[in-house]
């Protein structure tokens, strides 16, 4: 069963705090991690639980990691039926059993065999893209029975996969767009909440702080007022994604690629 946590006064866990691992497999058959934590340094109780949530595409596994005092891994570590080079999130709550969450580090990217991490976007994107007949559209976006986004665009229209991945003008009017589509459907159709962190759209909210740190609206009992307020958020969170990924230049990638 999966746990719930509630995310109420968390603390952010530094990246340069956990270091994981994905050593080369000496033998054919599912890759492991190795995670090295170091919290001493935070303000926990040294028997706060660690979880470490190992997550690509629409595959997650989770592994207990034993306490703040003495955090190793309680289970094997492997990566079973995962594809390849998952984003890592790791996560300390309280031992008595309520689930509530103390600290997050919402995302970070493993080292492969010895070498350096790649904490991009580009390692860890979130969007497909698909070419299907879409008649006189040129794009948009789908998500499917289970809200897994992809960006559907007309395959009648030469090189337009190429021109989504690479060509900074067509990028520029398109992306951003397609991160509000998505936004609006989290936070306005989904009406997603911040206390539900094992939501399908958590990894799309960690991807958006990433560039965009405020607060997301909660619940009133004024619906219209919510609304409003969520439409602002996201407005002011695609202008910060535009002016961080294209204003300065186009070398990060949302899109995974062609399936």
């Amino acid at each position: 069963m999966i746990r719930r946590f509630n995310y109420t006064k968390r603390q952010r866990i530094e990246k340069q705090n956990v270091d994981i691992e994905i050593p080369e497999a000496e033998e054919a058959g599912d890759s492991q991690f190795i995670a090295t934590l170091d919290l001493s340094e935070m303000d926990l109780p040294p028997d706060a639980q660690i979880v470490i949530e190992a997550k690509r595409e629409r595959s997650s596994r989770r592994f207990d990691w034993g306490t703040v005092a003495s955090p190793h891994p309680q289970q094997d570590s492997l990566l079973t039926d995962m594809p390849p080079n998952p984003s890592f999130r790791v996560m300390v709550v309280t031992a008595d059993g309520s689930g509530r969450l103390l600290a997050l580090l919402p995302r970070v990217a493993a080292r492969l065999a010895g070498g350096e991490r790649d904490d991009s976007p580009r390692q860890d994107s979130l969007l497909w893209l698909e070419e299907k007949d879409l008649g006189q559209e040129v794009w948009r976006i789908d998500f499917g029975e289970d809200d897994n986004p992809t960006m559907i665009v007309n395959k009648n229209i030469p090189r337009i996969s190429e021109a989504v991945r690479q060509d900074h003008a067509f990028r520029a009017l398109v992306i951003p767009e397609a991160l509000r589509s998505i936004l609006t459907r989290a936070l306005i159709v989904d009406e997603y909440d911040d206390d539900e962190p094992d939501g399908k759209w958590n990894e799309w909210i960690a991807f958006v702080r990433e560039f965009y740190k405020d607060d997301i609206p909660g619940a009133s009992d004024d619906m219209d007022k919510d609304t409003a307020a969520r439409r602002y958020w996201i407005d002011e969170a695609v202008e910060a994604f535009a002016e961080q990924r294209f204003h300065a230049s186009d070398q990060y990638s949302t899109t995974r690629g062609q399936r």
